[in-house]
């Protein structure tokens, strides 16, 4: 019966937690336009994270609309430099990091004014390995989705982006291959992955108490 007891608690709080995150990234991804500056305080950096690619290195339309809007941000002169980050869609194939900078350079943005890098494949090693890239920003504006900012935001904040402005380019996802309710089905997979972050994180973080070697700890983070 204890132990009945148990499970049925751990559930409850599961479902409870979910459900909090859930409307709670719904909530801020409906409401940040209203807070969003215009026009932004100057940054040094505009970071640019990857939303999918084709594996033939077709920019999926979210990403599109992260370049699109990060590039208008740019033009009005909200930051100096841009910076994008994305893997590969295959083996040896190009990044979405490049393919991002490469829109972007067509869209008007200098190419001296770009930098990116293509090996990561989740939130948490966006910042990771764009760190070496930032170290020397004072602020950055972040650009991905609204329902994405809260994450994209406390990734970086824990690798050492510390002043940090949030830009959305739409919300929601709008289109996504595969997805017959792209919107409701991102922010259900957003609201968990806000809680498989933070458990990759300790993870992460023991590892390194535990003097494993880098490619290996940070492999946790894919």
């Amino acid at each position: 019966m204890i132990v009945l007891r148990a499970v049925r608690f751990l559930l409850a709080l599961a479902v409870t937690t979910f459900l909090l995150t859930f409307f709670a990234v719904v909530g801020f991804a409906a409401l940040q336009p209203f807070f969003e500056p215009d026009p932004f305080s100057p940054a040094d950096t505009i970071v640019v994270l990857g939303a999918g690619m084709d594996a033939d290195g077709t920019l999926h339309i979210s990403s599109m609309l992260r370049v699109e809007k990060a590039v208008a941000l740019f033009q009005s002169g909200a930051g100096g430099k841009m910076h994008f980050t994305g893997g590969v869609g295959r083996p040896k194939g190009v990044s979405a990091g490049e393919q991002m900078a490469r829109m972007a350079q067509q869209l008007g943005v200098p190419e001296a004014a770009t930098s990116f890098e293509g090996g990561s494949y989740s939130t948490l090693q966006n910042a990771l390995l764009s760190a070496p890239y930032l170290k020397n920003a004072k602020r950055v504006i972040l650009v991905t989705e609204g329902f994405h900012l809260p994450r994209s935001w406390a990734s970086f904040k824990y690798f050492g982006t510390q002043d940090t402005a949030l830009a959305r380019s739409v919300a929601f996802r709008q289109t996504s291959p595969n997805l017959r309710f792209p919107g409701l089905t991102m922010c259900i997979r957003e609201a968990l992955a806000i809680w498989f972050n933070l458990g990759r994180l300790i993870v992460w973080e023991a590892m390194g108490v535990l003097s494993y070697d880098a490619q290996t700890r940070d492999a946790i983070l894919y």
